[in-house]
């Protein structure tokens, strides 16, 4: 799986080096809110908007990880909980069998 996700990457970087060569001329007016930045390169855009792609997904990526971690840490505890209990039964002495029954 690791060489299949390296493969995209490194696809995906070589289509920006290729966008970025071809497209090193054009400037782009840029309006960001109340900001507004005149002629900046496409490519800066581009490696921008890409950057802030990367930084949304290692957030989400983080924030799930921890309440994966944290989901595991709780299961964790309940089998060992779970553990405990099937020990203390196993402890309990057994009935016997041959019970005299009621007549």
């Amino acid at each position: 799986m690791w060489i299949f996700k390296g493969i995209v990457y490194l696809l995906v970087l070589i289509a920006m080096a290729v966008f970025f060569t071809q497209n090193s001329g054009q400037s782009v007016d840029l309006r960001l809110l109340k900001w507004e930045y005149l002629n900046i390169p496409l490519y800066y855009v581009m490696l921008g908007g890409f950057l802030a792609g990367i930084l949304v997904s290692l957030i989400v990526g983080g924030i799930r990880e921890v309440k994966l971690r944290n989901r595991m840490r709780v299961m964790g505890r309940d089998l060992k909980d779970r553990d405990t209990e099937i020990a203390e039964l196993r402890a309990l002495p057994l009935r016997e069998l041959d019970a005299p029954t009621e007549e």
